[in-house]
């Protein structure tokens, strides 16, 4: 008997992409309106301590930058993180300086939910909630998601899509 030759499996070409892009920087208005209450405060509080007592700028200027740091931080960690969702798997790039990429199997999504802040709405800007079956992340947050109702379906109708394709049936065991 002849051996024959091993079939390679072809490469699949590139999944196609659902979503890429980056939260949208609306997420970040709460941050903003805090911080620059919290300078504004330090604007009073200067304000009526130096009527009483010689106090330098210096004590409102140094904590007024660290908050403006703070903000610029959480803009650009914002700024700074990938969102790829393809018809297989979700992937979230995040970081700065050190960078960690986390990425769960469409075939693992249970549960799809959007959540909207009513100051979102303004922006049609949602956070997205994915409850999935891995033990290591079985929660997945993507905030800042425009047209996320569009996403959550396609996410949806993907994940039950690609179990069919590859022949996986969920089996809920204990908690359902």
């Amino acid at each position: 008997m002849r051996d024959r030759p091993a079939k390679l499996i072809p490469a699949s070409p590139q999944p196609v992409v659902i979503f890429h892009g980056t939260p949208s920087q609306v997420i970040n208005l709460p941050d903003l309106l805090g911080i620059f209450g919290a300078i504004g405060v330090l604007g009073v509080v200067f304000a009526w301590v130096s009527t009483r007592w010689a106090v330098s700028p210096a004590v409102i200027v140094v904590p007024a930058l660290v908050c403006l740091a703070y903000l610029a931080l959480i803009c650009v960690q914002t700024a700074f993180t990938e969102i790829v969702i393809d018809m297989e798997r979700i992937t979230c790039r995040e970081g700065i300086v050190t960078r960690k990429v986390s990425s769960v199997e469409l075939f693992r999504i249970q549960n799809v939910v959007s959540l909207q802040p009513w100051w979102q709405r303004f922006f049609n800007v949602e956070t997205i909630v994915v409850t999935t079956s891995d033990p290591a992340f079985p929660r997945w947050y993507l905030h800042g998601m425009v047209d996320a109702q569009r996403l959550r379906n396609t996410l949806n109708w993907s994940a039950i899509a690609l179990r069919d394709r590859k022949g996986i049936r969920e089996l809920n065991i204990g908690r359902v």
